[in-house]
């Protein structure tokens, strides 16, 4: 048996409302760059700005050790340069420091006795003094000192051998260190030379050198010293 449907359909209703709008995509992939565009025309030459000018101010000596300056008192466009220059350290020459003084005849030595010396035949300058005929040798101005002593010496009558016989430099009564020479005898008839050189400081004047014997029974003769200023102290 065949049994039939038969669907009718009905009129079509309103459109309902909107619905509400959905969440925005991702953001799709940057495309790519497009062609460069042609170079624009060349602009106009601006006009020509003043001229400047250059001009020497005053010129200044500073002190010595410190750094040369040039300081513009003008502007970009009139500029002054005012110079500092440093002045320099005062340089070598002039009068050197130097006494020399001797004595030729001969001298007996006593215990911590000072050989004299009588002559002086060259001084230089006014730091360094002695008077003829004086053991002492007196420094003026502090400073960087040498001292060069030199002298022959033989053993007087009378005097045990072996024997030894040591001389030294005092500064203010103070032994200088490293001034200092000896000498032993091994017979009566024998004659040494004795010498030092030695550079010291002076910190405080007037300070006094002399060169002192340690020992009796010797005789100096041909007697010699020289001091000389080196410079200043650091």
């Amino acid at each position: 048996m065949i049994v039939g449907f038969l669907i009718i359909l009905g009129a079509t209703g309103p459109t309902g409302p909107t619905g509400d709008t959905g969440l925005t995509g991702d953001t799709g992939p940057t495309g790519e760059a497009g062609a460069t565009g042609e170079t624009g025309a060349t602009g106009e030459t601006g006009p020509t700005g003043p001229a400047a000018t250059i001009n020497i101010g005053s010129v200044t000596t500073g002190d010595p050790g410190t750094n040369a300056e040039v300081i513009n008192s003008g502007d970009e466009n009139n500029a002054i340069f005012d110079f500092i220059i440093p002045r320099g350290e005062p340089g070598g020459g002039g009068t050197p420091e130097v006494l020399a003084t001797v004595d030729t005849t001969s001298q007996d030595t006593t215990p911590g006795g000072a050989l004299v010396f009588n002559e002086n035949p060259l001084v230089s300058g006014f730091t360094i003094s002695h008077q003829a005929g004086s053991t002492d040798i007196i420094i003026n101005q502090p400073g960087i000192y040498e001292a060069a002593f030199h002298s022959t010496v033989a053993v007087a009558s009378g005097t045990p051998i072996p024997a030894t016989v040591t001389v030294r430099l005092e500064a203010n009564g103070v032994p200088v260190p490293g001034a200092v020479a000896s000498h032993t005898f091994a017979a009566s008839g024998e004659t040494g030379n004795l010498s030092f050189t030695v550079p010291f400081q002076v910190t405080a004047t007037p300070e006094t050198i002399r060169v002192v014997v340690d020992n009796a029974g010797f005789t100096f003769s041909d007697v010699s010293l020289t001091v000389v200023r080196l410079g200043d102290t650091a």
